[in-house]
């Protein structure tokens, strides 16, 4: 092999590596420019806040990449997977694999974990919603077992209880009344306590008298429903909900 070429090969990882910070970095500062002249243009408030997410991920790629190889380095870190077969849910954990999601959500789970403080709180935010995205749809396709996603909820880390109220979302069978009462009394994270108030509503139906009662009452408890927010709005449809049944109409709209 040429010396050129061997001069190449032990230069080109170091060489793409930049490439691909500073396409991170111009693409990222470029989304947020973009979506900061859009706050004075009159464009839709969504659509702003995905391309400002968007940019703020990948000007934080090149930091979060480190910070995600640097923690493997001498660690020994189990999957998500793994986790929940540990929570006793190995059908799940097989059904998850067989959808080709184990990968995926193991990613987010990763990102999400390595990540904290209120700088990172949107991305967070946005990790988890993706998930229960993602678990929503396995659970809409095909059957998980009840008594394993209650299992993977008391027994599993913060993204695994908010992985167990994704999969009650996709199927309403799922839905369980102790899981609903624990996650809106004591939520782990905000955004887990935002997917338990929205699955309640979702669920309502399917939920007995003395049920809607106690999950009204918890949610009328909550210190963490500041006034204006998503959680907020959820609680207080909640609470105008006849304990004899009723319709609910939840916004979409997910918040840490």
């Amino acid at each position: 092999m040429p010396d050129d070429d061997r001069v190449w090969l032990a230069i080109a990882p170091k060489v793409l590596e930049v490439v691909y910070r500073t396409i991170c970095l111009l693409a990222g500062f470029a989304l947020v420019v973009s979506g900061v002249v859009g706050l004075f243009t009159g464009a839709d408030t969504g659509a702003l806040i995905a391309v400002l997410v968007a940019g703020a991920v990948l000007l934080l790629l090149p930091s979060i990449v480190d910070r995600l190889s640097s923690a493997a380095v001498g660690s020994v870190t189990i999957d998500l997977v793994e986790q929940v077969v540990d929570a006793g849910a190995r059908q799940s954990a097989q059904t998850l694999q067989k959808l080709g999601l184990d990968r995926q959500i193991d990613t987010s789970a990763r990102i999400y974990t390595e990540l904290s403080g209120d700088t990172y709180q949107d991305i967070r935010t946005q990790l988890l919603n993706r998930i229960v995205a993602q678990v929503a749809t396995a659970s809409a396709v095909e059957k998980f077992d009840k008594t394993e996603v209650r299992s993977m909820f008391f027994k599993g880390t913060p993204v695994m209880r908010v992985m167990a109220l994704g999969l009650m979302k996709g199927d309403l069978s799922l839905v369980d009344a102790d899981v609903l009462l624990e996650s809106v009394s004591r939520s782990l994270t905000g955004n887990e306590q935002y997917h338990a108030l929205d699955l309640t509503l979702r669920g309502w139906d399917r939920l007995g008298s003395s049920e809607r009662q106690a999950l009204k009452a918890a949610a009328g408890r909550s210190v963490h429903l500041q006034q204006g927010s998503a959680r907020r709005t959820l609680a207080d449809t909640l609470q105008v909900l006849p304990d004899g049944g009723g319709t609910a109409n939840p916004p979409t709209r997910y918040s840490e």
